[in-house]
């Protein structure tokens, strides 16, 4: 289903116009342009202009943002693989087509579809591909934190794609309700949507479930609360070009600290959906997924054909989320999580 003009228009925490201070540097949001991709996911491109004239481009999607300017770096498009890394030191994590769905402001007269190609490096740092126009336009840029921009989020809440109109199944239980908040690790947190998985390696045998609940906050963005097993994780993206595979990919590194694979890759799939989500979710749709463990983390490679993500969950204690929700009683863990200290 499309969204309506005033989904478009509620997919973001800013105001056409709002004044802004980047580095002591003050600027205004000229300009917005609302893009949809190929899995439905709605995100905002941003004419930032400086009062010294110089423009750049806030990129927002679920919360977190990019400020980008336009770069020089072009590889052929027949050369990009997802999860590659280039000879520019940025590894591939997506592949795409968007279309640009909704325009307010100053922003730019693009053509409504493209394909893109977004980029990870080392040392954090971001770039995107547009291949829509002749030549291809790049923008290299970092992450930034809604408080680093000195904007203040709207009033009224962002609001993301809406899971599939499905019952919920039999048997099924869950621990936190749609539109519930709590406070975790010092954020206040809202619930907005929640997903079940399952996943099963390639000799078949029991299949694992676990249940991912979608956690917002404007001044973080989003993160997912994992519970599996009885046993809770909060898992933050991480960018995957700070991933450094080691003895042949056996391991990998983050930040100085190597993590063990947990098991071989398997193939999740989704059983159920509530609430609202990031992207429009179908039931069964699949993806393959790789852990490695260093308590109290789990770092997790997730990809498809045509996109590669990394996420690391940290254990919490189940009074973690007594306390920060106010809930009671939680699922009783079964054994000991591999991530558990």
């Amino acid at each position: 289903m499309r969204p309506t003009h005033d989904a478009l228009a509620s997919s973001t925490l800013l105001e056409l116009g709002a004044r802004g201070r980047l580095d002591g540097k003050p600027f205004t949001l000229l300009g917005r342009t609302c893009i949809r991709d190929r899995r439905g996911a709605l995100s905002n491109e941003w004419t930032l202009r400086f009062d010294d004239g110089r423009i750049c481009f806030l990129a927002e999607s679920a919360g977190s943002f990019r400020l980008y300017e336009e770069g020089s770096l072009i590889p052929a498009l027949t050369r990009i693989v997802v999860g590659a890394p280039l000879d520019t030191g940025f590894v591939v994590v997506e592949r795409g087509e968007a279309t640009r769905v909704a325009r307010w402001g100053a922003a730019d007269d693009a053509p409504a579809s493209y394909t893109y190609v977004d980029l990870s490096g080392r040392a954090g740092e971001v770039a995107t591909i547009d291949f829509g126009s002749e030549p291809p336009r790049v923008f290299v840029g970092r992450k930034v934190a809604l408080a680093e921009l000195s904007l203040e989020a709207r009033a009224d809440p962002v609001r993301f794609i809406p899971a599939p109109d499905v019952s919920r199944p039999a048997g099924v239980e869950t621990w936190l309700e749609i539109g519930e908040a709590g406070e975790l690790e010092g954020a206040r947190y809202r619930v907005v949507g929640m997903i079940s998985r399952s996943s099963g390696t390639s000799q078949g045998g029991d299949r694992t479930r676990w249940d991912e609940y979608l956690l917002f906050d404007p001044a973080i963005g989003v993160r997912w609360l994992v519970v599996a097993g009885g046993h809770w994780s909060l898992v933050e993206a991480i960018d995957a070009g700070r991933i450094v595979a080691r003895d042949g990919g056996a391991s990998v590194e983050l930040d100085g600290v190597t993590y063990e694979p947990l098991s071989e890759e398997a193939v999740a799939r989704v059983e159920w959906a509530c609430g609202e989500l990031p992207w429009e979710v179908a039931i069964g749709e699949t993806s393959r997924v790789q852990d490695y463990v260093r308590a109290p983390w789990i770092l997790t490679r997730e990809r498809t054909a045509d996109e590669m993500t990394w996420s690391r969950a940290t254990y919490l204690a189940p009074d973690a989320i007594v306390q920060g929700f106010g809930k009671r009683p939680l699922p009783r863990p079964s054994g000991r999580a591999p991530n558990e200290l």
